[in-house]
């Protein structure tokens, strides 16, 4: 069963600027627009999209100028507190007057000479989503053992505490070791002394008379 195409909350008329290049009108359009979301950020679903732009008629369309707000929901990096934050986003985009022409859905006229905006807000507002938020800059997060909210309460554990995987790390002696290299008994150390050979015979000079030893 084939999907509808869902009525664009955000439309505006603009059957007077179609075949009239240069032809421009300023046009402020607000409403919910759906399905904007990413793990860490989302817009709620009854939050109004404000879309305050200029709609100038060129030869290859109609071409929408002007700014993108919302207010949004970031889920902070660090303590993981939700957190609302107003979201102001520059947008310029071209819509096809023949809906074979448009390089995207939602980017061309409709039937009834008005320029669908949800395609291109909802765009622009999910690409201006931060990867990783935070509530504040200076977030503290929280700990790493306990789970406390360190802009909250102090916990009094370690700021950093130890990766489980390198625990065994920490009962090694290093300063044991170093002795050992430094020639302090340890076996196969570098300062263990290597054994001696005995003297060497002098090799006697050549053409020196043979010594008789009968006597």
């Amino acid at each position: 069963m084939s999907k509808q195409a869902a009525v664009p909350a955000l439309a505006v008329s603009v059957r007077e600027l179609r075949n009239q290049p240069g032809a421009h009108k300023h046009v402020v359009q607000r409403g919910p627009v759906p399905d904007m979301t990413t793990p860490v950020a989302w817009v709620e679903p009854d939050t109004e999209v404000t879309v305050d732009a200029e709609v100038e008629s060129v030869v290859e369309g109609l071409l929408v100028s002007g700014q993108v707000r919302v207010m949004a929901k970031l889920e902070c990096a660090r303590c993981l507190r939700v957190v609302d934050r107003e979201l102001l986003v520059d947008v310029q985009e071209l819509f096809a007057l023949d809906p074979r022409e448009a390089t995207d859905d939602g980017y061309a006229v409709l039937p009834d000479d008005r320029v669908p905006l949800d395609a291109m807000a909802r765009d622009a507002i999910v690409l201006a989503f931060p990867a990783a938020p935070l509530c504040r800059p200076d977030c503290a997060g929280l700990c790493q053992q306990c789970g406390a909210d360190r802009n909250l309460t102090d916990c009094g554990h370690e700021e950093r505490a130890i990766d489980p995987r390198w625990a065994a790390l920490a009962d090694l002696d290093l300063d044991a070791s170093r002795s050992g290299e430094n020639g302090d008994g340890g076996p196969g150390g570098r300062g263990s002394e290597a054994p001696t050979e005995g003297p060497r015979r002098q090799a006697k000079p050549s053409g020196s008379p043979p010594v008789n030893d009968d006597r």
